[in-house]
């Protein structure tokens, strides 16, 4: 499940929780059907995190680079 897309862990939540719900299973099943869903949950959730915190790098990037525009066209300006 290492290389599973994001979409793909969620969908195969979707799923999880949809059989759970039914209560049609035995015991056990449900037991590691609930187990494999908290892992899902926590594999989505650092996935976003990691998301979260590329976006976040992304933008302070951004925003350094028209901050350090914004003074260059200070400084021409001001040589005028």
């Amino acid at each position: 499940m290492a290389k599973d897309t994001f979409e793909d862990r969620l969908e195969r939540l979707k799923d999880v929780v949809d059989r759970l719900e039914r209560g049609d299973l035995p015991l056990e099943d449900g037991v590691a059907l609930y187990k494999e869903g908290l892992e899902l949950v926590k594999a989505c959730g650092k996935q976003l995190e990691n998301a979260r915190h590329e976006v976040k790098l992304v933008s302070e990037g951004l925003i350094r680079e028209f901050d350090g525009l914004e003074g260059l066209a200070s400084d021409a300006e001001d040589e005028q």
